[in-house]
């Protein structure tokens, strides 16, 4: 028999578990996006950090939540943007949290390479 404090409405309640959270590497300039899913009953609120410092939406960053799942997006990437971020889940039942680097990509691909010897 379930507690009652873990029911609702006749379905199960689920404290926050972050199943998935992915980041790829990203050159100076570029646009990054991190991605952090989760699940719990009821669906999770999220807070994103770099480092110990909350991230807020504005100066490039935008955050975007849905039920399950949180998309930090940072725009015109810059070397303070680097780092170790932090996704929090919560729900009524308790907090998840995933880290990921955001590291600087030094891949550039052959077009750029080509509009640069072109156009320099």
């Amino acid at each position: 028999m379930l507690l009652p404090e873990l029911q609702e409405k006749g379905s199960i309640k689920v404290p926050p578990s972050i199943h998935e959270m992915k980041s790829h590497g990203v050159g100076l300039g570029r646009t990054a996006l991190l991605r952090c899913e989760a699940a719990a009953v009821p669906s999770p609120t999220f807070e994103w950090y770099k480092g110990e410092k909350r991230i807020i939406k504005g100066h490039g960053i935008d955050i975007k939540s849905l039920s399950s799942r949180s998309v930090l997006t940072v725009t015109n990437m810059t070397e303070d943007r680097y780092g170790n971020y932090t996704c929090v889940a919560i729900n009524k039942l308790g907090t998840a949290n995933a880290s990921v680097p955001l590291i600087q990509s030094v891949w550039v691909s052959a077009l750029e390479v080509f509009i640069c010897m072109c156009n320099g």
